[in-house]
């Protein structure tokens, strides 16, 4: 976790190499109404100097802003009043005309910036920056721990089930959920009250955490293959196989009518009726495919409101981890109907 040293370090690169890539000036200055989201509280503003006014904005900073994290925050962004800046490491140039698209300003370290204001447009990509890997000091949020974190969230009280079960759950050995709940109590999202049990507490911030981290720790080790089909919506009038459920943009389809889905996402571990299913929908292997396969990384007796969709937590995943805009405000809405009740504490 980063700390605030870090995160000083960060905010005064930034504003460094935007005065010297750009030659105007930026003065900061303290929030004097900060807004609590997420657990955290911006405690920074920086304004801008162009000829007699200044451009006042709230600071928000991102250590590394990645892929999977364009999502939330454009979701933080919106529910904050005034204008709001995005302060990070580096941001590649995909992810700097992303921010673009979706309208979000950014300052990086590298002298990268978006921000269109009335009286001033400025978009710069492409320098680089040598970017310091952080150390994952718990193991809660690599690959074995995210699932036993999916399964927590997914399936309420079972915390305090005895390992062995949470294991099988999460389909995980038996000394990954140990460690697992060791770090989510040193983290603050496990709470152990002796008699009364365990509790998952600040569920909201753990299911951000892991909708950020899943698309990079966990989901590349599950993609079987990707695929094209003679017919592109082949998925409209086809149920899945036993043991395969509807993921990412088809799921949401299914699940709110809202969305016209581009990918097609299956997970599934039936590898033997997949083969018939992909044969049967004269469907073929290509790095390019619109279709992409995943492994399953849960038990099957596995709780899920809906039996042939993925959990509604990884629907929402799947969305937020692709950047795009439309799938962005798919799961918001997901998130508010299935989630936001569901998260909420107990």
């Amino acid at each position: 976790m980063r700390t605030k040293v870090q995160e000083q370090e960060i905010l005064r690169e930034a504003l460094e190499a935007f005065e010297k890539m750009t030659g105007l000036t930026i003065d900061r200055y303290p929030v004097l109404e900060p807004v609590v989201l997420d657990g955290e509280t911006p405690d920074t503003g920086i304004g801008i100097k162009l000829n007699d006014m200044v451009l006042h904005f709230n600071v928000e900073i991102k250590a590394n802003l990645t892929q999977a994290a364009i999502g939330h925050v454009t979701q933080l962004l919106k529910r904050k009043d005034g204008k709001n800046i995005i302060i990070t490491r580096y941001v590649n140039p995909q992810i700097a005309e992303k921010l673009k698209e979706l309208n979000i300003p950014f300052i990086d370290t590298a002298g990268n910036t978006y921000i269109k204001e009335p009286n001033l447009f400025l978009f710069i990509k492409g320098n680089s920056a040598v970017i310091p890997r952080e150390k994952i000091k718990t193991r809660a949020f690599q690959p074995t721990g995210l699932q036993v974190i999916f399964t927590l969230l997914c399936n309420p009280k079972l915390e305090n089930e005895n390992y062995r079960n949470i294991a099988k759950s999460a389909n995980v050995a038996l000394g990954t959920v140990g460690w697992a709940m060791q770090d989510l109590k040193k983290m603050g999202f496990l709470i152990d009250m002796g008699r009364r049990g365990r509790q998952l507490i600040n569920k909201e911030k753990l299911l951000t955490k892991w909708v950020m981290t899943y698309p990079e720790q966990l989901r590349p080790r599950q993609l079987a293959g990707k695929y094209n089909a003679v017919e592109p919506v082949f998925w409209k009038d086809q149920d899945l196989p036993a043991e395969a459920f509807w993921g990412g943009e088809v799921a949401a389809a299914k699940l709110n009518k809202y969305l016209k889905p581009e990918i097609v996402t299956i997970y599934t571990n039936n590898d033997a009726a997949l083969n018939k299913y992909i044969i049967k929908n004269r469907i073929q292997k290509g790095p390019e495919g619109k279709i992409e396969i995943l492994k399953t990384f849960w038990q099957r007796e596995q709780k899920r409101p809906y039996p042939d969709l993925v959990h509604p937590i990884l629907i929402y995943a799947d969305l937020m981890a692709t950047g795009d805009a439309r799938n962005i405000e798919t799961a918001e809405i997901i998130y508010e109907q299935e989630l936001a009740g569901f998260i909420r504490e107990d």
